[in-house]
């Protein structure tokens, strides 16, 4: 749609893939980090990979959906911050934001001031939000954007790998359900 706005300066990419007819009321959208490991190399140290296939397997059921890559690999501290910071979880065992922390990073440097500029571009106003994460959450409800959640999680079968991981985003405040749906 060729929107310039002085919001998405400083951002590297937005990518943003539509499915179906996006000017509905409800509309499903995802607002996914780009991550290098999971995506490319498929790295069972974090759940992106399986995020990403869940929620864009209910938006092809759903016949619609809008997802939103941002360019922000390793929590926004890029992939070499996150490549150290992996390293250090194994050795301190400690949640990724603390080794973040403990390596000089910011826990989470991500932003999502982007977002509701461009859903209202897009006429969305009314989102169902495929999310875990408050701050994606936080945005949207403070931009005044209708809202219904849907918590992702990796399917049974995939997952056992991820239980240590989503105890660790558990303590992070990230709403992952303590009884996985099977």
């Amino acid at each position: 749609h060729g929107v310039v706005d002085e919001a998405f300066v400083g951002l590297e990419d937005i990518v943003v893939l539509a499915l179906g007819e996006w000017q509905q009321r409800r509309m499903p959208v995802r607002v996914h980090s780009t991550c290098f490991s999971a995506h490319y190399l498929a790295s069972v140290e974090c759940d992106c990979r399986e995020q990403l296939a869940v929620t864009m397997r209910e938006m092809v059921q759903l016949g619609r959906g809008i997802v939103i890559f941002l360019d922000q690999d390793g929590r926004g501290n890029g992939h070499a911050g996150l490549m150290r910071s992996a390293e250090y979880v194994r050795q301190a065992k400690c949640t990724v934001g603390e080794a973040y922390e403990a390596l000089g990073y910011p826990r989470d440097a991500r932003t999502y001031h982007a977002i509701p500029l461009i859903l209202r571009h897009l006429g969305v106003e009314d989102v169902i939000l495929f999310t875990n994460n408050p701050a994606k959450l936080a945005t949207l409800r403070d931009a005044g954007f209708a809202l219904e959640i849907r918590t992702v999680v990796a399917d049974p079968a995939e997952r056992r790998h991820l239980d240590s991981y989503y105890d660790s985003k558990r303590a992070e405040g990230h709403m992952i359900p303590r009884i996985m749906p099977q």
